[in-house]
């Protein structure tokens, strides 16, 4: 080995490569970097192959790519080789594994040309496809068959069933309908891979009898017929009857298709015939059915109290031992009426099948008209069990069923001929998609009838021609259609867009509704046409958005609903933005929820009524607002609505305005001063003439030798006392008189009046006129300026004194000031003077600026009277007649717990 190493390797008398090529660089490395290369593509398309193998593990040839690999390394490796040869002549090697290549890939080409005619006949990835979707096509269909199976198996009064006997004496039952579940008390998909549990319910004594009966069927391909009893864990026994037809399946295992019926209560019966016939007479009367029993020939040899009866009041012939012997279908002819006599044929055939042993049962429904009434009856032919050959008949009248059907039948009817008329545009389609019906309104609203139309899919190519739109409507109308067949629940409403026959979109609301009964499977299709209501809603949203007013509507719990395009000039906030947030961040907390919990004449009040409020602007600035709120119900559902007005610029107008009223009652209450001089002059004189006196009798006092000292004191108190009398004068013309920011808070109208008075009563004592009071008592509070309120009644009270000196010295001046509660719940005050009063053309310029009725009057004192009570939300009127004095009165709000009016 050692030696073949050796002569391998050796490179004794053997020249490079790179002599050959002149030692030229280019052409070198032209061919050493071509090698190299070729050498490292070969190395990695291995890598690959085995990166694929075990990433497909399905793959049915993997020693081919094991071949593969091996003859790609082995030819990158002759490559190797031949880059190194360049600079070392290893000949010897490069041409053991060159032979080796060739080797390899000879094997290769060899084992491609017996692969490729099997990998060709493997099938396509498209053949692997269309087969997967038959088998799903045939799962489906084989589901559907199931679910039919099931359902029509549902209607019978036994369990239908299919039952598989393996070649290796295993069994099981592949389908077994849901009756299963009341006569084995199982499911189905508890016997569907093993029968054991149905078999562990048979009676013992029954259980060595069934194994050989089905032995015996599937031996000589014969049906099964078979009686027996199950056992359930409470000690309850179950008599069955079972018969089914065998199959002989492909795999050796043997297919029984059959049916199995609850027979305990026959064999109640039987046995209770056994027993005692006179019982089974007993038993045989007290049912309704009409019974009689036919021996081999259908001559009647036994029946119940109820067919007797039937014969009796039908006047059917009778024998001399209450209809024994008589044959049966003779009585049948004269029961039944001519134009039924094929149902009698029916009759007689099925019976002689059953009796022949041709047919296990016979059932008919025929009718058996009496000249009183029309009757339908149910038929039912059983062979009896025993030794002796005959058939049971039983008749059971069947005349009320078949009235429900007639009156179902008629329903149904009536129910089309509503869906006629039904200005509802409406339509039915089957399961197969299939459009079966049109109303009129359909056809009238849309154009298209059912030739138009004939299925569902060429009814949404013409109205939805959109094919996006056609997806769509599809996908939610099919969505929508399961999840109410699932959940039980009704078809949600959608709204669609369709293009009629004349190329007009209407707008509508579509639902569906499945009809079962004898329209199983049917859909019934309601279109709405709310197309007007649409454009109706469309003109609404364009005045909505067009209004300058901000418009946003919210619900119970004070979420936003929507808002108008307005919204975002008066708060800032986009509408969409606002939708789903709390109305407490545009306004204040107090809103209609609040109201509703409280007061309800307070809430009433509130709504429809416009409120002066403070909104919040998106920046954090308050926006004063006109509020009006609206409230309305949807379906139980209540919301409101507020529509607000940004009042920026009339309150910066309106606090002009009550700045420019202050300063012109600042001048008026000046000019009241100037004219009330005299009496207030003669009002601080008093006090200061007592006080002089009180002076020079101290002075006196104090020279005496002995001065009297308590007297002194008295003396000095008395003239503290008329200094602060001065003082609390010239306190009060100051403050009256003073310029001063507007300044509310709450006051007693009574302690106003008394305040004004103090200002006036020294000129009312000079010219002799008589005051008089009228005070209600605990009158509520107000929320006023008390400046402003007291210049209005001094004015009230200067005009009534200025009337008073027009009158003759000889009658008495009177002025009289009322204050009282009005029905309205306001504060009432009356300045009533019995002066000379107005003449009409006075009364129609008193309250006008610049009118005045004196020779050196402004005419401003009532017009900014007025002003001043309407600033405080009140009102400003007089009464007078000539000759008989004149009555200013004026109304102010009172002020409420929460502060507002």
């Amino acid at each position: 080995m050692q030696a073949l190493i050796d002569h391998l390797f050796n490179i004794k008398d053997l020249i490079p490569h790179g002599y050959c090529l002149s030692w030229s660089p280019a052409l070198l490395w032209l061919h050493v970097g071509s090698d190299l290369l070729i050498t490292l593509a070969y190395y990695s398309i291995p890598l690959m192959l085995v990166y694929f193998i075990r990433q497909r593990k399905d793959f049915p040839y993997p020693w081919l790519a094991a071949m593969f690999a091996g003859f790609i390394v082995a030819c990158g490796t002759t490559h190797l080789l031949s880059a190194i040869t360049i600079w070392m002549p290893l000949y010897w090697l490069d041409g053991l594994l060159k032979a080796l290549t060739a080797i390899i890939s000879i094997a290769t080409a060899v084992l491609m040309v017996w692969i490729i005619p099997r990998a060709l006949s493997r099938p396509s990835s498209a053949q692997l496809q269309a087969e997967i979707q038959q088998r799903k096509t045939a799962e489906t269909a084989q589901h559907e068959a199931f679910d039919r199976l099931q359902k029509i198996a549902g209607q019978l009064p036994g369990m239908v069933f299919q039952f598989r006997l393996r070649a290796d004496g295993s069994s099981c039952f592949p389908f077994a309908s849901e009756a299963i579940r009341d006569i084995f008390e199982l499911s189905p998909e508890d016997v569907r891979e093993d029968a054991s549990k149905a078999f562990a319910l048979v009676h013992p004594d029954d259980y060595g009898s069934i194994g050989p009966a089905i032995r015996k069927s599937a031996r000589n391909l014969t049906p099964w017929h078979h009686e027996y009893r199950l056992r359930f864990a409470d000690g309850t026994e179950r008599w069955l009857f079972g018969n089914a037809l065998p199959q002989r399946e492909e795999d050796g295992s043997m297919l029984w298709h059959g049916f199995v019926t609850d027979i305990s209560e026959r064999k109640r019966m039987e046995e209770k015939l056994h027993d005692s016939d006179a019982l089974n007479v007993s038993i045989l009367d007290s049912l309704t059915s009409r019974i009689a029993v036919l021996d081999a020939q259908g001559v009647i040899v036994a029946v119940n109290k109820a067919w007797r009866q039937f014969a009796k009041d039908n006047d059917l012939p009778e024998s001399r031992q209450n209809m024994l012997g008589l044959n049966y279908l003779d009585i049948c002819k004269n029961g039944c009426s001519q134009p039924h006599c094929h149902e009698v044929n029916a009759a007689q055939a099925g019976i002689a099948a059953v009796l022949a042993g041709e047919r296990e049962t016979f059932n008919l429904e025929y009718p058996c008209h009496s000249p009183n009434q029309q009757r339908w009856f149910h038929m039912n032919v059983l062979p009896l069990q025993g030794s002796h050959r005959g058939v049971v008949v039983s008749h059971e009248n069947i005349t009320e069923r078949k009235l429900m059907e007639d009156e179902l039948k008629a329903s149904e009817a009536k129910f089309r001929s509503i869906i006629e008329v039904s200005p509802v545009p409406m339509a039915l389609n089957d399961e197969q998609w299939n459009i079966t019906f049109l109303n009129q309104a359909f056809v009238q609203t849309f154009g298209y009838n059912v030739d138009d139309i004939p299925t569902v899919a060429d009814w949404q190519s013409k109205a939805y021609p959109d094919p996006d739109y056609r997806r769509w409507v599809d996908t939610t109308w099919q969505s929508a259609l399961k999840k109410t067949k699932q959940e039980q629940t009704d078809f949600p409403p959608m709204e669609l867009a369709i293009r009629c026959n004349n190329n007009n979109i209407k707008t509508v609301l579509a639902s569906a509704a499945a009809i079962h009964h004898d329209f199983a499977g049917v859909h019934l299709v309601i279109m709405y046409d709310i197309t007007q209501r649409k454009q109706i809603e469309a003109k609404l949203n364009s005045i909505f958005n067009a209004s300058v007013e901000g418009i946003i509507t919210f619900d119970m719990s004070n979420i936003i609903i929507s808002a108008n395009a307005a919204v975002e000039a008066i708060f800032g906030y986009k509408p969409e933005d606002l939708v789903g947030c709390n109305i407490n961040k545009l306004m204040p907390p107090a809103s209609p929820k609040e109201m509703s919990d409280g007061d309800s004449s307070q809430a009433a009040e509130s709504i429809g009524q416009i409120q002066e409020i403070e909104g919040i602007h998106k920046d954090g600035s308050a926006v004063p607002l006109d509020l009006s709120i609206a409230e309305f119900s949807i379906e139980n559902e209540h919301y409101f609505t507020h529509i607000v007005r940004d009042v920026s610029l009339r309150k910066h107008r309106e606090q002009q305005d009550k700045e420019h009223l202050d300063e012109l009652a600042h001048v008026t209450r000046l000019g009241l001063m100037g004219e009330m001089a005299s009496g207030i002059a003669h009002e601080v004189n008093q006090p200061l003439a007592a006080i002089s006196s009180y002076t020079q009798v101290s002075l006196n006092l104090i020279n005496t030798e002995h001065p009297d000292l308590v007297k002194l004191a008295e003396i000095l108190y008395k003239t503290q006392q008329q200094a602060l009398r001065a003082g609390r004068i010239i306190h009060r013309m100051r403050e009256f008189v003073k310029s001063h920011a507007k300044q509310r808070s709450t006051a007693n109208i009574n302690n106003l009046i008394h305040e004004a008075v103090g200002l006036c009563i020294d000129e009312l004592k000079q010219n002799d006129i008589r005051l008089t009071f009228e005070l209600s008592n605990n009158l509520p509070t107000i929320y006023v300026d008390h400046v402003q309120i007291e210049q209005v009644i001094i004015n009230l009270i200067r005009n009534s004194v200025d009337a008073l000196l027009n009158l003759p010295e000889k009658r008495q001046r009177q002025l009289t000031i009322h204050s009282r509660l009005t029905l309205n719940n306001d504060i009432q005050v009356r300045v009533k003077d019995n002066g000379p009063g107005l003449d009409e053309e006075q009364q129609q310029k008193i309250l006008t600026p610049f009118y005045t009725t004196k020779t050196d009057g402004m005419g401003m004192g009532l017009s900014i009277s007025r002003s001043l009570i309407e600033a405080h939300e009140g009102t400003l009127h007089f009464n007078s007649h000539s000759g008989k004095g004149t009555t200013m009165y004026f109304t102010l709000p009172v002020r409420r717990k929460s502060g507002t009016r």
